[in-house]
């Protein structure tokens, strides 16, 4: 990694790279690469969609354990849109702000990372729940703890706080250090070990499971728009994120040869983020009546959970009740 220096890490890498870009005066400012201006139109685009997915979860739709993860992962994309939104700005602005703001771009560049991180972990707890309800129904309609969700999203949230510092302190903040590879190398290993040998594969293990439960008879079920939605989620995930996570770890080593990627990384991943929406939507309208029926009724068909006990059901207020769904 030698003297390469990563400040606004989830934009533009190394910091040798934005020096030479700024290096003169003098010198005509480099053309924005045409990746970054679509970045820069997708990502509002998929940050009011989830925005406005997050508000009829929080505010319109009765919660089940299920809309307990994605109103998190909701969250999570937010998050990591809007930090990509305004990094790409930034660069194409010619680090206009970054120059005054270094800290502020540090913070959005972990965020980044964050929801990142997040995202990841918390699919992996929507496949894995949503496969144990299939493969132990018994267990998951009496024995199930009410507030699972709401812990278990706490526990993944807490762990990529701890995954995302250790990140940026050993690999990001300290990488114009000599002995910065010594201390990357570690956490490299620790984030390849939870993304690739533990998270991805039961991710995709429990997804296999749930393809063979809508092949067989799902599609009689009431969950079973609910079971296409989380191989949908995931497959896009897979396709999308996943790649940038790759590129990521070796950037850290090898910048010089697959830099020239990272841009194309980034679209990737705003497209993943900006996608599970429109899962959502397109899952559950129906054929016949698309784009004539109330964002509610859609949703709450999409998120349908027939294996929920009826104690977990909220307790709110009546005109907070899920509609009827025929």
């Amino acid at each position: 990694m030698g003297e390469s220096n990563v400040t606004s890490f989830a934009v533009e890498g190394p910091t040798n790279a934005s020096t030479g870009r700024n290096a003169s005066a003098g010198d005509a400012r480099e053309e924005v690469p045409a990746v970054l201006w679509v970045i820069m139109s997708i990502s509002p685009l998929g940050f009011v969609e989830n925005g406005v997915l997050l508000w009829f979860l929080s505010f319109r739709m009765r919660r089940n354990p299920f809309t307990v993860y994605i109103t998190h992962l909701s969250i999570a994309d937010i998050s990591l849109l809007l930090c990509i939104f305004i990094l790409t700005v930034d660069y194409a602005l010619g680090h206009e702000l970054s120059t005054g703001y270094y800290y502020t771009i540090v913070t959005l560049s972990v965020t980044f990372l964050f929801g990142y991180n997040t995202g990841l972990y918390l699919l992996t707890a929507i496949s894995v729940e949503r496969c144990l309800s299939v493969l132990y129904p018994i267990w998951y309609r009496c024995h199930r703890p009410k507030h699972q969700s709401a812990l278990v999203c706490a526990l993944l949230w807490a762990l990529s706080c701890l995954v995302t510092t250790m990140e940026y302190a050993l690999c990001v903040d300290s990488a114009r250090q000599s002995y910065s590879q010594r201390r990357c190398r570690p956490v490299i290993i620790l984030i390849a070990v939870l993304s690739f040998l533990v998270f991805t594969p039961l991710m995709v293990v429990s997804s296999a499971v749930l393809l063979v439960k809508i092949r067989r008879n799902a599609w009689a079920s009431p969950s079973s728009k609910l079971y296409l939605v989380i191989a949908l989620t995931v497959a896009v995930f897979l396709s999308f994120a996943m790649p940038m996570r790759v590129l990521y770890l070796l950037y850290y080593e090898y910048w010089s040869t697959f830099g020239t990627l990272h841009d194309v990384s980034i679209l990737f991943s705003t497209i993943n983020s900006s996608a599970n929406p429109f899962i959502y939507f397109f899952v559950g309208s129906s054929r016949k009546r698309r784009f004539k029926e109330s964002l509610k009724v859609v949703l709450t068909r999409a998120f349908k959970d027939d294996t929920q006990p009826r104690r977990q059901e909220d307790s709110g207020n009546p005109s907070t009740a899920t509609e009827t769904v025929v």
